[in-house]
């Protein structure tokens, strides 16, 4: 039998399967490289998109603070004008009230009384004035209670002066006046 020396044939395929073994290995870390150069591109780019968009969101943001701004400014006028309105309306409401009060005054005011000041102060009347007696006072009195506007009349001070009597009424004005 024929010996036939197979190790250099052996030797050969040795090599040549470690030459393949290390260009995979090789081929693997430069595909492994591209593939992580690649990803860090993707991420990059992913941050830099964020960004943008990031910057646009807040670009976004400012202008709708701008717009609640002027929206503050312009809630603020027109609580101004609301509340120039409701003063105006109480004004328009004590209009009425002030009319028929200085009518039921003037037709109660009898001869020898002269109004030296009159205050309206929430729904109380302070009246002050002179008058030629006390009896001139007590018809006062007498007639202002006959008036439907005023309530609860009472003489707080008579005050006898050389022009006459100082008096000051007191009174509470009606509720559906006030």
């Amino acid at each position: 039998m024929l010996r036939i020396n197979l190790l250099p044939w052996r030797e050969q395929q040795r090599l040549a399967a470690l030459r393949r073994f290390q260009l995979m290995l090789i081929g693997s870390v430069v595909l492994a490289l591209c593939v992580v150069l690649l990803m860090d591109q993707l991420a990059r780019q992913r941050a830099q998109h964020q960004a943008a968009a990031n910057l646009g969101r807040q670009a976004a943001i400012a202008g709708l603070n701008r717009q609640l701004e002027q929206l503050d400014v312009i809630q603020q006028a027109l609580d101004a004008a609301r509340a120039q309105t409701a003063s105006l309306d109480a004004l328009f409401a004590d209009r009425g009230l002030l009319t028929a009060l200085f009518s039921d005054l003037e037709r109660a005011l009898p001869e020898g009384v002269q109004v030296v000041e009159l205050k309206v102060e929430g729904e109380r009347l302070h009246l002050v004035g002179l008058a030629a007696s006390s009896a001139v006072i007590a018809q006062l009195m007498r007639d202002l209670g006959r008036s439907g506007i005023l309530l609860d009349l009472e003489l707080r001070r008579i005050k006898s002066l050389p022009a006459g009597e100082e008096f000051l009424l007191l009174a509470r004005m009606s509720d559906s006046w006030s």
